[in-house]
């Protein structure tokens, strides 16, 4: 039976010329498993997004058989999670579905087994890694139970093992009578369907089987690619002397999130002239080890040592564009750095072309107009034009097509060629074999590593010990922020452990009083009770102390302005009297009592906050405004948007640590002076987020689409 009909679909994109999908049939039969496979642009998830209907064909007509859902995996993970935390966001399709609360639980379990994040259900999304969030994304479409499942590259960013689970979950679903598709550009992933779509510029040009796809060779090297150029390989000999000189080292390096050890007495050195890749699974901790290597994080103990500071290439290429072309966004690191005329413009070309972006070419092109693998070589052109002589680079073919994977790794054997030290992740075998050695993080240490790198700490003891940088503070406290949204932290206070609506009405009777009451013995009383909620939130007594001491140069500026706008009494005593500023007892105890009632009320806010996870005011909302619902209030859609500030919130934050981090790296938001300096120094902050937020916003309206809620 055909459950999907897709008839000569056509649909092209505001301001571009060409379609993105040209004249499209084919149909998908129930039970089926299709690759659907193309170059970077070729228009494979443009039409997964049409036939999802989060996109209107400009001609043509999709059709589905009775009551088919069709579903899609986001190829970014963060743009398809709703919730704050991981069993929530799994739940909320479930249960936009109305099913009964016994079933959303069951497909929640099941969904997060299948996936491998069950141990993961009480975390909060932001703490999990990129490759988590890609299992997360997944398991909440999964629970949908939908008839047709389309993944745009949604397994990318997993680690060998973690993929052949989800292959084995997708022949599972197929054996039950579902339909898959998979977009991918990798050959495994490929040869677990029975049938391939090929796109090529928005028309499709195979339409088979999968055997009969690997007979045509050509096709299969334009896809999957031929295996890496061995010439390409260049392994380390002992009696090298290039590369007998140690650039770059981790001496005894330990890290933690909180309680959580990442990071664990990490010893390595890399030779001048290199490339190293580092492998491990997702969640292992590799994107913490490059970012303290580049100094955006500061090791609990241990030290890194590099004579010049390295260079990071983040995983998210979009935070790392700040300029309108690309030409300037690539010259923007170099330009801090003081570079200008003719010196900046051989640099900035000279690193387009290495990147694979032709300056020539690509140098007057707007950012935003560039395909996934063109922005993320533009990015790695923005690190090279910083000449740093150790690159480290965050899963830099991530998601990109074959031709696009050998240009970058092309890249980084040509950057070893010229001297410098290349370290960078990946999940992929190949690519780790076509490094000259391999670093295996597991359980937070270094488990294995080609002999080669490993030297006695006397080798490299003459390198420089490199400081964080000087805004690592900032950024943990950003990353801080995001995670402490919604009070996930864990808790067993008396507070934390009072049912949902027990700690609304605690804290609304005793946020309302604190402000309510008159009588100053009154006021005192509840100041008193505040400390003791706090007491029994279990809120860090040096935190309530900072928070309380924060506010007192408001506190401040307030009586002073009643001080100047109050009237006294009539026959009040005037213990000052300067013009229209007066200080009388009345005026006195007025101050006093806004201090009590402030400093009584922060008090109740933070201890809510640090004691009521997100998962519990929702839940708590929800009891309390359900009287309303008989009165056709739209009780759902009041907790959808509290659940979706809780995301959202942290989303913007990492959005901006993200931003920050590339600005860090780049030599942005240094040191200023003067009003219109500092502005100049925010600009290009401050745009990013903007934009960012606003493809958030338009994201998210498509997750809640695709989640099925209405």
């Amino acid at each position: 039976m055909r459950v999907v009909t897709v008839t000569n679909v056509t649909g092209t994109y505001p301001q571009q010329n060409a379609p993105a999908v040209d004249n499209v049939s084919f149909f998908l039969e129930q039970g089926s498993y299709t690759a659907l496979v193309g170059l970077n642009g070729s228009g494979k998830s443009t039409l997964a997004r049409i036939m999802c209907g989060l996109l209107e064909a400009e001609s043509g007509t999709v059709s589905y058989a009775t009551d088919v859902r069709v579903a899609l995996v986001f190829q970014s993970p963060k743009d398809q999670i709703v919730c704050s935390v991981v069993s929530r966001d799994t739940a909320f399709g479930p249960q936009n579905l109305k099913l009964p609360a016994g079933e959303v639980e069951l497909r929640t379990i099941e969904s997060l087994a299948v996936t491998g994040l069950l141990h993961k259900a009480s975390a909060q999304s932001m703490t999990l890694s990129l490759g988590q969030m890609q299992k997360e994304a997944l398991a909440g479409i999964i629970a949908l139970n939908p008839d047709v499942l389309i993944l745009d590259e949604a397994v990318s960013m997993l680690d060998p093992a973690s993929r052949k689970d989800i292959y084995r979950f997708l022949s599972y679903w197929v054996q039950q009578r579902n339909t898959v598709v998979h977009i991918t550009h990798d050959a495994d992933a490929i040869k677990e369907a029975q049938d391939v779509i090929m796109m090529q510029c928005g028309k499709i040009v195979f339409c088979g089987t999968t055997k009969a796809f690997f007979e045509k060779k050509d096709l299969v090297n334009e896809i999957c690619g031929e295996e890496i150029n061995k010439n390409l390989q260049r392994k380390i000999t002992c009696g090298g002397t290039v590369h007998n000189e140690i650039a770059f080292a981790f001496d005894a390096v330990s890290f933690s999130y909180g309680k959580n050890n990442i990071l664990n007495n990490v010893n390595f050195s890399l030779a001048a002239g290199t490339v190293t890749a580092l492998t491990g699974v997702s969640g292992s901790g590799k994107s913490t080890l490059l970012e303290i290597a580049a100094g955006l994080l500061a090791p609990s103990s241990g030290s890194v040592r590099c004579n010049v500071r390295p260079a990071l290439c983040q995983q998210n290429s979009d935070a790392a564009l700040f300029e309108q072309f690309a030409a300037d966004d690539v010259a923007f690191g170099a330009r801090n750095s003081g570079l200008r005329g003719k010196e900046l413009l051989e640099r900035v070309t000279y690193s387009m072309d290495t990147a694979g972006i032709p300056f020539s070419e690509y140098g007057e092109r707007e950012t935003f107009t560039l395909s996934g693998g063109e922005r993320r070589r533009l990015a790695i052109a923005g690190i090279l034009a910083l000449n740093a002589p150790v690159l480290l680079f965050d899963e830099p073919t991530a998601g990109l097509d074959a031709p696009s994977r050998a240009r970058v790794l092309k890249t980084l054997r040509s950057l070893a060629d010229e001297g410098r030290t290349v370290l960078f992740s990946t999940h992929r075998h190949d690519e780790a074999a076509f490094a000259d050695n391999e670093l295996l993080l597991e359980n937070g240490v270094v488990a294995y590593s080609d002999e080669q790198t490993r030297v006695q700490f006397s080798e490299h003891h003459a390198l420089a010990e490199q400081q964080p940088l000087d805004s690592a503070k900032l950024l943990n406290s950003l990353r801080g922020l995001g995670v402490h949204v919604g009070g996930t932290e864990k808790n067993n206070g008396i507070i934390a452990r009072l049912p949902p609506v027990a700690k609304f009405v605690v804290f609304f009777t005793l946020f309302i009083s604190s402000l309510a009451v008159r009588p100053l013995a009154l006021c005192c009383a509840l100041l008193m009770l505040s400390l003791v909620y706090a007491f029994l939130a279990k809120y860090p007594a040096k935190r309530l102390f900072a928070s309380l001491v924060k506010v007192i140069p408001l506190l401040l500026f307030f009586c002073i302005f009643q001080m100047l706008f109050f009237p006294p009494l009539p026959n009040e005593k005037i213990f000052l009297a300067y013009k229209h500023f007066t200080v009388t007892p009345s005026k006195l105890l007025l101050c006093l009592k806004t201090c009590i009632h402030t400093e009584a009320a922060i008090a109740c806010i933070v201890s809510f906050s640090y004691a009521t996870p997100e998962y519990d005011v929702v839940d708590g909302l929800s009891i309390l405004l359900k009287p309303l619902a008989l009165i056709r209030f739209p009780v759902r859609y009041v907790i959808i948007i509290v659940e979706i500030i809780f995301r959202f919130i942290p989303l913007l934050i990492d959005e901006a640590e993200s931003i920050i981090k590339t600005q860090l790296i780049r030599g942005g938001l240094g040191k200023t002076k003067g009003f219109f300096s500092k502005v100049k120094a925010i600009i290009p902050l401050f745009v990013p987020l903007v934009i960012q937020t606003i493809k958030r916003s338009e994201t998210l309206a498509d997750a809640l689409t695709v989640r099925c809620f209405t």
